[in-house]
């Protein structure tokens, strides 16, 4: 019954191609219905999607943009699934990029094909595929946006920022939507850097207006006080004295910060590294190594306690001392920890979101040297 099905489409497929001159056989809607026939099938290895795709590629008229635009992101989406599963370990995923051609997000045909389909996805799929092409590596280029691709996080990085450029200059309202959404995860988790903020005007002339779009805006001018290269915002804290302290006191040293508290374990894990970062650098006196606990007022005698029984005394550890959330708290959109904070030594800042020490504080730290 299948194989009688697939002829028949075969049949309307033909038809659909010598006819394509009259009205209606070359539609984005029977593009779709037939071409989609010959992907309803389960593809094990790379080779196998390269083979329908130039199979079906060899039965559709050069002249049939939308047959092809169809196939084109079949393979596109099959492609993606095919490196989601095998979480990009597999060889033969290098195969695949070869070929991607070049498609417009704002393409009917495009548009149709995402009806109905998680976009964003299949943008991730096109955009990963696309970057391998480029010559980056899979690692490079996969989704560096959101937690939830490939269950583990990465950085942003230059790939990301275009694709989110490229997105928000489409004309294209779903996914627009899925990107706003998306977006909400790296804004929270890394704050907001000059490629991030370069994305606001895009969104500002492009996408609609509505609560998400407002804000995602609201997000980026919000965190934008807490970029690379801003003044760094210095409220009042104290130190296990009462002794009031802001940033402006170090002003021509680096100041490096952990900032923690006694109820979460992962800080506590990660201090033992912090405190041998600081170690490495006991005989300059150009660089000041903190810790913020943002515990509350009342959790006083456990903070006290935990900087004997951790052995911090080499650190100078401060609190806001606050009974609900704090200004430095506010200021810095503490929103998880442990979190860490470079301030170079003219008090502006180098990163408000730095990684641990071992992996990577250390070299931000270097290259505040060279600012």
């Amino acid at each position: 019954m299948r194989t009688t099905m697939i002829a028949i489409l075969y049949t309307l497929l033909f038809l659909g191609t010598a006819c394509s001159g009259k009205a209606g056989c070359n539609t984005p809607e029977r593009a779709h219905a037939i071409v989609d026939s010959l992907w309803q099938k389960d593809f094990n290895s790379a080779q196998e999607i390269i083979e329908n795709f130039t199979h079906v590629k060899g039965l559709l008229s050069k002249k049939d943009s939308h047959g092809n635009t169809e196939n084109m992101c079949q393979y596109i989406l099959h492609c993606g699934e095919y490196i989601f599963r095998c979480r990009g370990k597999n060889e033969d995923i290098y195969t695949l990029p070869q070929y991607v051609e070049e498609i417009s997000l704002d393409n009917g045909t495009v548009k149709s094909f995402m009806t109905g389909r998680d976009v964003a996805r299949f943008v991730d799929h096109l955009y990963t595929l696309k970057f391998m092409k480029e010559g980056n590596s899979f690692e490079e280029s996969r989704d560096g946006i959101t937690i939830t691709v490939f269950y583990r996080p990465r950085s942003m990085n230059g790939n990301d920022y275009r694709k989110l450029r490229e997105v928000f200059q489409s004309h294209n309202d779903a996914l627009h939507a899925a990107y706003l959404k998306k977006l909400r995860f790296p804004i929270g988790n890394s704050g907001c850097n000059e490629e991030l903020y370069a994305v606001r005007p895009l969104i500002e002339q492009n996408v609609k207006d509505c609560e998400l779009k407002s804000e995602i805006i609201g997000l980026l001018d919000e965190y934008k006080y807490t970029m690379p290269g801003e003044k760094a915002p210095a409220p009042p804290l104290k130190d296990a004295d009462g002794k009031e302290y802001t940033f402006a006191q170090f002003h021509g040293k680096i100041i490096v910060i952990d900032v923690w508290a006694t109820w979460c374990s992962s800080c506590l894990s990660k201090m033992p590294d912090f405190i041998a970062l600081s170690d490495n650098y006991k005989e300059r006196d150009d660089i000041v190594f903190l810790t913020i606990s943002i515990d509350r007022k009342e959790a006083r005698d456990a903070w006290l306690a935990a900087i004997e029984r951790r052995r911090m005394g080499s650190l100078l550890n401060l609190t806001p001392d606050c009974e609900l959330q704090s200004q430095f708290e506010s200021d810095y959109h503490v929103s998880g920890i442990p979190r860490y904070i470079v301030i170079d030594k003219n008090g502006n800042i180098v990163t408000a979101y730095a990684p641990p020490p071992g992996d990577g504080l250390d070299e931000i730290i270097t290259k505040a040297y060279d600012r």
